[in-house]
């Protein structure tokens, strides 16, 4: 019975990431700047300044969701090194609380 835990984080692991479902939007985000923008006077909508401010929330969304996804991925390690290694950011008795 104490092998079904490891087994399953095991199987868990080998699962792929579910980091590629982070969706933030990006096309709504970026139409709801713009009209926030617009709606206080912040944005001049004359000429090609829409598509440019369209343009610039799509690349800050995307940099947003790549971040997103880095920092999921980073704290999946990082769980699974705590759990494999018993570390988790410094507390020392971890195999004393379980005596």
């Amino acid at each position: 019975m104490r092998t079904l835990p490891p087994l399953l984080l095991l199987a868990a692991a080998c699962l792929p990431a579910r980091a590629g479902d982070i969706d933030l939007r990006c096309e709504t985000l970026a139409q709801r700047m713009i009209e926030r923008l617009s709606g206080e006077g912040l944005l001049d909508l004359s000429g090609d300044n829409r598509q440019r401010a369209r343009a610039i929330g799509l690349e800050l969304c995307a940099e947003a969701e790549t971040s997103a996804r880095r920092q999921h991925e980073e704290g999946k390690r990082q769980a699974l090194s705590n759990w494999f290694f018993e570390s988790s950011g410094g507390k020392p008795g971890n195999k004393r609380l379980r005596k």
